[in-house]
């Protein structure tokens, strides 16, 4: 036999041809595959984005109408059973069921006399307060306003230089941040009330309701024509 004259065994064409179109069978289905799984996973981030808008829409509901045992009124009545037991508050109010609760008392029943002092016996009183403050659940906002009576300045204002009322109220607030308060909570101001007096206002609000409150403090004051 002429070892010259024997030539290689070449494969069949279509043998080939099917091979290639195997491949690229099993790529396409692959493919289709990768395609599936990403369109599954797209109806799920849909699915779960739908969950958490509803989650949210419930969680804006107002106290009235999730019951007496809702987070907000829990708040409130901590709040009212508080003060109940403090000595010097004159008065307590809920404004609104679930939501606003005002107590007003005597600054002497706060602080030393004369002084921007807290009265050593009044720090449990901050304590609780910060506590309160602290514990809102997902979809709530826990919030204080803390209010100093202070004379009027014969231009009918308010004072702009330091004053007792002024120095309580910053002393305060320095008192509840120190301790822990979450500073987003707390707003602090002088007042146009009684001399002497302090209105503590705690508020529940939803996000929602908070983001309208502060849109409304820091927008311009409209002046009367």
């Amino acid at each position: 036999m002429d070892i010259n004259n024997i030539k290689p065994k070449r494969d069949n064409p279509e043998r080939q041809d099917n091979t290639i179109l195997q491949f690229v069978s099993i790529y396409l289905l692959i493919l289709a595959f990768f395609i599936l799984l990403v369109t599954i996973s797209t109806v799920d981030q849909e699915k779960s984005n739908a969950v958490m808008e509803s989650l949210q829409l419930r969680t804006e509901l107002s106290d009235s109408d999730r019951g007496a045992d809702s987070p907000g009124q829990a708040f409130i009545q901590k709040l009212n059973d508080l003060f109940l037991k403090t000595i010097g508050v004159e008065k307590i109010e809920e404004l609104k069921t679930g939501k606003i609760l005002r107590i007003q008392l005597g600054a002497e029943a706060l602080f030393e006399n004369d002084k921007a002092t807290i009265k050593t016996s009044q720090r449990d009183l901050i304590d609780r307060i910060i506590s309160a403050l602290s514990s809102r659940p997902p979809g709530f906002q826990f919030d204080m306003e803390f209010i100093v009576g202070s004379p009027i300045e014969p231009s009918g204002e308010l004072p702009v230089t330091q004053t007792l009322a002024m120095a309580r109220a910053g002393a305060f607030v320095r008192q509840l941040l120190s301790r822990g308060a979450p500073p987003d909570s707390i707003s602090i101001g002088l007042g146009a009330i009684e001399n002497g007096e302090i209105i503590f206002e705690f508020y529940v609000r939803t996000p929602a309701d908070a983001k309208k409150f502060y849109a409304r403090l820091l927008s311009p004051i409209k002046k009367g024509n």
